[in-house]
């Protein structure tokens, strides 16, 4: 993947892989209330950052995270945003032993129409980078 394509990828993907983060934590948020009784917004932001039981998100939110900084970077290097572009593509490849997502993630999908429906959103994206 180019520098062009790379931006280009990371500027339409964006937008999905934050309504599914968004998704992710909506549901995770309603799992955990369902558990433990209602909590604040900030009271789940501190059991997102120091619960063990989130630290499975960590790549997504670290995704995006990324692909801001090297979208908006003007010092960012063609290798960093073809590195993020490829990066996004990665952590919804199966595959990876290693890969901590995936295994936490594809099984929400069946629990939530909203996490699919946003799912289905970031795999069009996939797919269309994936054709050309």
């Amino acid at each position: 993947m180019n520098e062009a394509r790379a931006i280009q990828f990371l500027n339409t993907i964006r937008k999905p892989l934050l309504s599914l983060h968004k998704s992710i934590l909506d549901h995770e948020r309603a799992s955990y209330e369902k558990e433990f009784g209602p909590i604040t917004p900030a009271a789940f932001l501190q059991v997102l950052i120091n619960g063990s039981g989130f630290r499975w998100i960590t790549p997504l939110s670290t995704l995006i995270a990324n692909i801001d900084e090297v979208v908006d970077d003007k010092e960012a290097t063609p290798a960093d945003r073809t590195a993020a572009a490829e990066a996004v593509i990665a952590l919804f490849a199966p595959g990876d032993p290693n890969a901590v997502f995936l295994p936490r993630y594809l099984p929400l999908l069946q629990m939530s129409p909203d996490l699919l429906h946003a799912h289905g959103q970031v795999a069009q994206v996939l797919r269309e980078a994936a054709d050309r």
